[in-house]
């Protein structure tokens, strides 16, 4: 064979050997990116149900009534407290589905929908007594949610 023979099977034996590097390092980095991401992703389902509960509407009332408090002061209480907590979880959303994400802002339109709606419908209530009404109200979304979160955890 001609030199200029063994120059070209020397390089292919050098591109072959030196893609297969590329391609098995860029799979390991995949491994341990996915290594690095796993407790982030698990971390911010544990976060987000945990958002669900504090957003639960007997929950909630249970966390920010206190006797004495005006019944304006119990709503804007509540609505801001909901919006709080979603504010402190913003960052989860970079770690779970846009559907399961979409049906968090859903759970959080509807308890504020809710809370508001409780008390344009009891306008001669006093805090004590709309406390009472929002924390018997119905949670099904949350559980619904909740139940979605679970789904993507498991596929995890």
């Amino acid at each position: 064979m001609s030199p200029t023979t063994w120059i070209l099977i020397g390089l292919i034996v050098v591109m072959t050997i030196v893609g297969a590097f590329f391609i098995f390092s860029g799979k390991r980095d995949d491994n341990q990116s996915n290594k690095a991401v796993l407790p982030l992703k698990i971390q911010a389902c544990e976060r987000l149900v945990l958002y669900l509960e504090r957003i639960r509407y007997s929950v909630l009332v249970k966390r920010v009534f206190m006797p004495g408090m005006s019944r304006t002061d119990l709503q804007f209480t509540l609505i801001q407290n909901v919006q709080d907590e979603l504010e402190h979880n913003l960052a989860q959303r970079l770690y779970v589905s846009e559907s399961t994400w979409f049906n968090i802002v859903i759970v959080k339109d509807e308890v504020l929908r809710a809370v508001n709606a409780a008390f344009g419908e009891n306008p001669d209530a006093d805090a004590a007594t709309m406390a009472q009404i929002i924390a018997s109200m119905d949670n099904s979304l949350i559980d619904k949610a909740v139940i979605t979160i679970k789904k993507e955890f498991n596929t995890i």
